[in-house]
């Protein structure tokens, strides 16, 4: 009898400590994404790096276009989304959204023209190539030219022109005399002879990527997941920052492109992200009249019904305090 209760003792120890060393399996959590770009590069890192898995969460990033990645989060398949500009537009008829972190402040996007356009101003009276009047891209265009004194239809001609490849062999041929190039196509523009006019990477104008987009309820709903991602996107972004040598690496693993292409895409847009994730109210002002100008709305609802950085700023301090280091 001794020696049963012994067995029995001596498995109950055993299973107790299988138990405490068993692992925890981690929350499945989608984000939609508009697709494999640059953009993502926090996303990429963060789970190259297992800043998601220290976190408990095993995330995976979904491709879709930015209609279907609002309809995704409204109706709750997915608990964030990446594309703060289409959700930005939905919350002026009524959604109920928020930007809380933010990779990129500033666009990837190139402004390239024909060898003989030396400057911006030169294409008055020139065709300029868009990829369609309804894109993210068409906005900053006319957002750029204007600051340099030059209005659509008045003083140049707006062509469309269809995506980036289209585009390029557009301006190449030349049917048209400027276009916004994304990346990698700015580097074909530039290898082909045309003249970098202006890198809107580093331009006063500003328009979110990469971000963490929700519904408002779930910032109250699930709290400490929003944190954990959060940090853990973070810690991505910081380490984007940080260790050029990773991030390219992190960039060829995920892209599926060669290091040297890595490399120059991640230089070129270097200078566009935010240094912890979040905007100043005068950058949230700038992002919101863009999308207020392309939706033909005059009165700016208050900034807090499209952006709330609070727990970006948190996780930020938390960091800092542990001295965190990437």
């Amino acid at each position: 009898m001794k020696l049963k209760s012994s067995f029995a003792l001596a498995l109950g120890i055993a299973g107790a400590i299988l138990f405490a060393y068993a692992p925890v399996s981690a929350k499945p959590i989608r984000i939609a994404i508009p697709g494999y770009n640059i953009t993502q590069i926090a996303f990429f890192i963060a789970r190259e790096r297992g800043f998601f898995k220290e976190e408990g969460l095993d995330v995976e990033l979904v491709q879709m276009t930015g209609t279907v990645a609002n309809l995704a989060l409204m109706t709750g398949e997915v608990p964030f989304t990446s594309v703060p500009t289409a959700a930005m537009t939905a919350n002026l008829r009524g959604a109920n959204l928020r930007v809380l972190f933010t990779t990129f402040e500033r666009p990837l996007f190139w402004l390239y023209g024909q060898p003989q356009i030396r400057e911006v101003r030169d294409l008055k009276n020139k065709k300029v190539g868009v990829g369609g009047l309804n894109q993210a891209s068409y906005t900053l265009l006319r957002e750029l030219l204007s600051n340099y004194g030059l209005e659509p239809n008045k003083d140049y001609t707006l062509i469309q022109a269809g995506d980036s490849a289209p585009r390029f062999m557009a301006l190449t041929s030349g049917f048209i005399e400027a276009t916004l190039m994304p990346l990698p196509w700015n580097f074909s523009a530039q290898e082909a002879g045309m003249q970098e006019l202006v890198a809107l990477s580093k331009a006063d104008v500003t328009a979110p990527t990469g971000s963490i987009v929700l519904r408002d309820d779930l910032l109250r709903s699930e709290p400490q997941m929003v944190e954990q991602f959060t940090r853990a996107t973070l810690k991505g972004l910081r380490y984007a920052i940080e260790r050029r040598a990773g991030a390219i690496g992190a960039l060829t693993q995920s892209l599926k492109i060669k290091e040297d292409l890595a490399a120059k895409g991640y230089d070129a847009a270097r200078p566009a992200l935010t240094t912890d994730g979040t905007m100043t109210e005068a950058s949230q002002g700038k992002a919101l009249d863009a999308v207020l100008k392309s939706a033909g709305v005059k009165e700016a609802p208050p900034l807090d019904r499209f952006f709330n950085f609070t727990v970006a700023k948190k996780v930020a301090a938390d960091l800092q305090t542990k001295g965190w280091k990437p």
